[in-house]
């Protein structure tokens, strides 16, 4: 796996339609390969939220911010990194129906230096290639 992956090569990957910005359509379709039982509604709530200009499209700066949001909201004791049982706790309150094992296998499937949690750049790979 590519661990020097960049926030544009994520957005390129999420961008299907290579118009420079993400519709709802395709965040939608990126986030149920991370995470398919999330309810359609609460990704429409995500989207807007992400879409802070209100053109019904994200663009680069907005996925970046994101990004780190994302990161953010996973990593609950602000270490920098995200363990098996942060991913956890987000996804069942996400709606995912998910055990603690399961996640552990997540973490192990792309913890590239072995400490047990995903770091940003781990992140970033399970990003890119989950969609």
């Amino acid at each position: 796996m590519n661990m020097n992956l960049s926030i544009s090569d994520i957005f390129a990957k999420f961008d299907k339609n290579k118009d420079g910005k993400i519709s709802c359509e395709e965040f939608r379709d990126a986030i149920h390969a991370l995470s398919p039982t999330i309810p359609s509604d609460k990704l429409v709530v995500m989207f807007n939220q992400l879409d802070t200009n209100g053109d019904g499209k994200i663009d680069a700066a907005e996925f970046a911010s994101c990004m780190d949001q994302i990161v953010k909201l996973y990593d609950i004791d602000c270490d920098g990194k995200i363990s098996a049982n942060e991913l956890y706790v987000v996804m069942t309150g996400l709606g995912e129906k998910c055990t603690v094992e399961s996640c552990m296998e997540m973490v192990r499937a792309f913890d590239a230096d072995g400490d047990g949690c995903i770091s940003f750049e781990e992140f970033k790979t399970l990003m890119y290639i989950s969609k």
